[in-house]
């Protein structure tokens, strides 16, 4: 069961049982919980979501077989006992889609020739070894990208989503490890949205055949099966709007069942999901007609509930009989697939591989620079035609450098925003199943991208440092913009760590930014009217921007001597009869070393990388408010229908874990030689 304090249950409490190869399908109206289920089962609940109830795996014989030893082993996720298919098909559009298959089994804790073996094999099953070297591309319905390379449509990614959730099994022809690591549920949150018919059946063909093939159990959620699909279906829950299930058990049952309950289909022909979706939707626009759809679907989740469930009763009295395997423990998976070295250095490459390869971003990002730089020195020209300097030009040097900084600060920023949030639903998959740490992967971006930061915002000083004929020295113009790219991409990380959505990060970001310019500008005609606040200096010390703009203006006003002109004193004020550099820097307050500059930006760049982590750190701790335990035998004995979230047991905070809860639980059951059943 699922509930969340002020909104209600967003799933009751239910049970049910799926056997090893059979195929479950979860269809239902819109708001009737099917997504919350799957992600409940996967161990993702909403924000202060309080979850109830268990899965566990039971391995042993069936009852036909007269085996009552079993053996009881936790599922998750993260443990790789059970994967997940998400709605939506995040992948890194420039890996091809053989090396995305290859990332992710190594990921699995593959070795590389492992991972590759695995890579072509499922290439095979799954009906893409004719695009394996294709770039994956964006998320579109195929053709060219930008860089001229052809993408995959949109069922082949969703084939790819397929591949990626099952790999890491090991050799399926090898019956010695054919089991030893493949997951014993496979999860499919709607794995036909945004599919024609044609492609939408094929998928579910496809998840059809791999349950068979890997003898796990699969449960999909669909939305409004067709009649190909339906007739693929080994087992039916249908769901009713607010987290009621009203039946769960076998497909050509499911008819005579509700029959039996008054109400038959009685249009021949009729495909079967609409009837039973028509059975449990609520028509909210005419009030006398929701009142009793809402009464009918109440009958039905109270029928259904008193409905013995053989399959699930047989599951209990096992688990009663054993409790544990044979020699008294339980089995749990592994939490960690891959170290934390090995994963470092396949982030790094990956990410290494993605950057190269985008061609037209890269293109993009130095015609910025170059464009960018071009406009700037048509617009201050060069300094006082390259004689001596006037106090005229100082405004205009000030200027040149505040927004050269601002300019390379904002790129920065909305490039690492960009990244972060295009990457995201990869990485969470990724990180939810145990193959690395935010620290980890926060490390690999670091080294791969800051970098490339830095050298665009360095090419841009040298070329405006040509240009306009600037008094300071060239390699200090270039490490200042390329320190301040690096803290705003710094920084940008770290806000899209808080906020991994695109439109929420930006929306943080750019006040932040523009707060950060702000207080970073200086005043060229002087200090200002009014004492800054002790908030506004605070502010000032955490905005790279201000310490560029004052170490680039040291650098270029320290030791300067100006030509002093009278005719300059309308329009410069006090200005216009300073003859040095370092009276200017008197003047505005700008006081201090171009080296201590530098370690003030450095230490931000080292403060918004701690920010990230944290964030990180934060985005990966459980999110629910309660947590179940494994029902007590008696419980079990006494018949009650109930869930378990998959992975409850890895969901600890400070090592302890709440106290047991049996409102609302679920079954998974293995049968000897890897066989499962939910």
């Amino acid at each position: 069961s699922v509930s969340v304090p002020g909104r209600g249950a967003l799933l009751h409490a239910h049970s049910g049982a799926v056997r090893a190869g059979r195929l479950l399908g979860v269809f239902g109206p819109s708001g009737s919980g099917k997504s919350t289920l799957l992600n409940a089962l996967a161990g993702m609940t909403p924000p202060r979501g309080i979850l109830g109830g268990s899965v566990w795996a039971v391995e042993g014989r069936c009852a036909e077989e007269g085996s009552t030893g079993v053996a009881l082993e936790d599922l998750g996720v993260r443990r790789r006992t059970a994967a997940l298919l998400e709605q939506e098909d995040a992948f890194f559009s420039e890996l091809t889609v053989r090396e995305t298959l290859v990332f992710a089994a190594a990921f699995a804790g593959r070795p590389s020739s492992a991972a590759l073996r695995d890579a072509d094999r499922l290439l095979a099953q799954v009906g893409l070894a004719g695009v394996a070297h294709r770039r994956v591309g964006e998320h579109r319905s195929g053709g060219s990208s930008w860089n001229g390379n052809l993408s995959i449509t949109s069922g082949e990614r969703r084939r790819l989503a397929v591949a990626c959730a099952m790999v890491g099994e090991g050799d399926a022809d090898n019956e010695e490890n054919k089991y030893s690591s493949s997951p014993r549920v496979l999860l499919a949150d709607e794995p036909t949205t945004g599919l024609d018919a044609f492609q939408a059946a094929r998928v579910v063909g496809l998840l059809q055949q791999l349950s068979a093939q890997r003898n796990c159990a699969t449960v999909l959620t669909l939305h409004q099966p067709r009649a190909s699909i339906w007739r693929m279906l080994d087992d039916v829950m249908l769901m009713a709007p607010g987290g009621h299930v009203v039946y769960c058990g076998p497909t050509v049952d499911v008819l005579t069942y509700f029959q039996g309950l008054g109400h038959q289909c009685s249009l021949e022909g009729m495909n079967p999901a609409e009837f039973l979706i028509d059975l449990v939707s609520i028509d909210s626009e005419q009030a006398d007609c929701a009142s009793k759809d809402a009464t009918r679907i109440r009958a039905l989740a109270a029928a259904f509930r008193t409905c013995p469930d053989p399959a699930f009763s047989r599951l209990v009295e096992l688990s009663v009989g054993s409790g544990t395997a044979a020699n008294g423990h339980a089995r749990v998976g592994a939490a960690s697939a891959v170290g934390p070295w090995s994963a470092f250095r396949l982030l790094l490459w990956r990410s290494l591989v993605q950057s190269v390869r985008d061609r037209a971003t890269n293109a993009l990002r130095i015609l910025a620079s170059v464009g960018l730089s071009l406009i700037f020195g048509a617009h201050f020209g060069v300094l006082d035609r390259g004689g001596m300097p006037t106090a005229r030009s100082v405004a205009s040097r000030i200027c040149l450098l505040s927004f050269g900084t601002i300019a390379m600060a904002m790129l920065a920023t909305a490039r690492a925003l960009d990244r972060f949030a295009k990457e995201s639903a990869v990485v969470s998959r990724e990180r939810s199943a145990g193959a690395y740490s935010g620290i980890v992967y926060l490390a690999a971006k670091v080294l791969t991208e800051l970098p490339t930061d830095a050298a665009f915002a360095g090419l841009f000083a040298v070329l405006v440092h040509r240009q306009c004929g600037l008094h300071a020295d060239i390699s200090e113009v270039a490490c200042t913009m390329s320190l301040v790219a690096v803290a705003s991409a710094a920084l940008g990380l770290a806000v899209g760590a808080a906020a991994p959505r695109g439109d929420r990060a930006m929306a943080i970001g750019a006040p932040i930014m523009v707060v950060h310019m702000l207080t970073g500008v200086i005043d060229p005609a002087g200090q200002a009217a009014q004492r800054p606040t002790m908030a506004m200096l605070a502010l000032r010390s955490l905005s790279p921007i201000r310490h560029a703009i004052e170490a680039l203006c040291i650098s270029e006003l320290r030791g300067l001597k100006l030509a002093r002109n009278a005719m300059d004193a309308p329009r410069m004020g006090g200005l216009a009869l300073i003859t040095s550099g370092d009276e200017v820097l008197r003047q505005l307050e700008v006081f201090g070393t171009f080296e201590s500059n530098m370690w003030r930006i450095i230490g931000l760049i080292a403060l918004h990388l701690v920010a990230a982590a944290v964030f990180l750190f934060i985005g990966a701790l459980p999110r629910q408010v309660r947590i179940a335990g494994r029902p007590s035998d008696v419980e079990l004995a006494a018949g009650q229908r109930w869930w378990r979230c998959l992975g409850l047991r890895r969901r600890r905070f400070g090592g302890k874990c709440s106290a047991p809860s049996v409102a609302g639980s679920a079954t998974v059951a293995v049968p000897s030689g890897g066989k499962s059943s939910i």
